[in-house]
C-alpha cells in the first residue's frame, strides 16, 4: 500500500505544478504579445525508461502506472487576437517574428509592441529596451508624423527613419522565457533565425494574449479535482493501514 502514497503524492505534486501554469497563463490574459504554455506531463516508467525526447501531448497509455512527472511546459505560439488602439507607437506581428530588444543582458527578444519614445526620442519596448533596427542599433524618432510600413520600414514628417527588425526563428518552442515577456536564445537557436519573410507589421495595433480563459478555468477545475482524488487515496490508505496495525495488536 506504500507505493500508492508515493503514487498519489506525485499526482498531487503534478497537479500543483499544473495549476501554477494554468494560473500563469490566467494571469498573463491581458499582457500584450503573451503566449500561453501548457504543462507536459510524462509517467515515471517512460520517464525512467527514457522513451521520447519530448512529448507535447499527455498520452496517457504511455504513463502505466507507477506516478507521473511535469517534464517541461510547451509554448502554445498561434497568433493572439489583435487590437486596434490608433496609438502610432503600437505595432503588432501578423506572423510568426519577433522584435528584437537592447538590454544590459543582449539582444532579447519578444512579440510585444506596445512601444514608446524614451527622453532621448529612441524607440523603446515597456520596460525601457531600446528596440532595435536592421542596422543593429537603437531606432531614435523625432518628429510628429510617424508612419511604420508593414516591413517596418519607419518615416517621420515624411523622412526615413529606419526600420524596425523583426526576425523568424527555425525553431521559436526553443526560446528561452525571461520574464517581463522576453525572450532568450541559445548560439544555436540563434544561429538558425533569419529575416521576416512571413511576418508584417500592423501599425496603431496590439497582438493581445493568446490565453483562452475559459479553457485555462476548465483546466483549473479539472486539476483541482485531480489534486483532490489523490488526497482521498491518501487518506484511504492512511486509514486502512490503521486498521491493519490495529488488528495486528489486537492479534497480538
Amino acid at each position: 500500500m506504500i507505493p500508492g502514497v508515493y503514487i498519489s503524492a506525485g499526482g498531487m505534486i503534478a497537479s500543483e505544478q499544473r495549476q501554477a501554469v494554468y494560473a500563469n497563463n490566467v494571469a498573463n490574459a491581458s499582457t500584450v504579445g503573451y503566449k500561453a504554455l501548457t504543462p507536459v506531463q510524462l509517467g515515471f516508467y517512460p520517464l525512467f525508461k527514457k522513451i521520447g525526447a519530448s512529448y507535447n501531448v499527455y498520452i496517457p497509455k504511455s504513463a502505466p502506472a507507477g506516478g507521473v512527472k511535469i517534464v517541461e511546459t510547451f509554448p502554445d505560439l498561434s497568433l493572439g487576437p489583435l487590437k486596434q488602439t490608433s496609438n502610432p507607437l503600437n505595432v503588432a506581428i501578423q506572423g510568426p517574428g519577433y522584435f528584437v530588444l537592447q538590454t544590459p543582458s543582449g539582444d532579447r527578444f519578444t512579440r510585444a509592441g506596445d512601444f514608446t519614445l524614451d527622453s532621448e526620442g529612441f524607440l523603446c519596448s515597456s520596460q525601457g529596451y531600446r528596440v532595435l533596427g536592421n542596422n543593429g542599433q537603437p531606432i531614435q524618432i523625432q518628429g510628429s508624423e510617424i508612419n511604420i510600413a508593414t516591413d517596418g520600414s519607419i518615416t517621420v514628417d515624411g523622412i526615413p527613419a529606419g526600420q524596425i527588425r523583426c526576425i523568424e526563428f527555425a525553431k521559436p518552442e526553443r526560446l528561452i522565457r525571461e520574464g517581463e515577456n522576453l525572450y532568450s536564445a541559445s548560439q544555436e537557436v540563434q544561429q538558425a533565425m533569419q529575416p521576416a519573410t512571413r511576418s508584417s507589421l500592423q501599425q496603431g495595433y496590439l497582438e493581445c494574449s493568446n490565453t483562452k480563459i475559459p479553457t485555462e478555468m476548465v483546466r483549473l477545475t479539472l486539476g483541482l479535482r485531480a489534486y483532490e482524488s489523490n488526497q482521498r487515496v491518501i487518506s484511504a490508505i492512511d486509514e486502512s493501514i490503521g486498521r491493519l496495525i490495529d488488528q495486528i495488536g489486537l492479534a497480538g
